[in-house]
């Protein structure tokens, strides 16, 4: 058994966390695990892609392009921006907000419309899942739980092995405790998401 998972977003979204949290579910599952990341320019809102490995046994962190089972997108360029990663048949869960880069902002780059990008999503995956990220943070009252929003929706996905019980333990562990009640329930709604969806 294995899944490669690439993670995908802006800095500030917290990818680094959301994977870390993903990691640990998987060690106390039994799983082998491998992480990496990159982060580029992710403090000024730049690109950050997160590589994890699970399975029997992983020999390095790396995601091979073209092989990811599944990408987690934070947001809708920065997920088609990594679309070359996923194999075939692979699985996209998208976090429907667009943020557009500095570049196109200030008039100097001229870029694909949000739902152009979404058409090319669906183009490449077998399967997407569209999350309204942002809403069911809102819909909680706390709009910084879109990351855990999105852990709910990928603990849905048939090609995770990893016990919903599991990843609850893992944001418990990780988070404050005056946390833990608004990113359970998160959870849950982005998981109810892809379930229901």
């Amino acid at each position: 058994m294995k899944l490669d998972l690439v993670f995908s977003g802006i800095g500030g979204q917290g990818i680094v966390v959301l994977s870390d949290i993903f990691c640990e579910a998987a060690l106390l599952d039994g799983f082998d695990v491998a992480k990496a990341e990159v982060h580029g320019m992710a403090q000024r809102g730049g690109s950050i892609v997160a590589y994890a490995r699970i399975g029997d046994k992983v020999e390095s962190p790396l995601v091979e392009r073209g092989k990811a089972d599944v990408i987690l997108g934070f947001e809708i360029l920065e997920t088609a921006r990594v679309l070359p990663m996923l194999k075939k048949g692979g699985t996209v869960v998208v976090n429907m907000k667009y943020i557009p880069p500095n570049c196109t902002v200030q008039g100097s780059a001229e870029l694909k419309k949000p739902q152009d990008l979404v058409g090319m999503v669906r183009k490449k995956a077998l399967k997407v899942h569209e999350v309204d990220g942002a809403g069911i943070a809102d819909k909680v009252g706390n709009p910084i739980v879109v990351n855990t929003v999105l852990l709910g929706a990928l603990s849905a996905l048939p090609e995770n092995p990893i016990s919903k019980e599991t990843l609850e333990k893992a944001i418990c562990s990780r988070l404050k405790p005056k946390f833990h009640s608004i990113n359970l329930q998160a959870f849950q709604l982005g998981r109810e998401s892809v379930l229901l969806g």
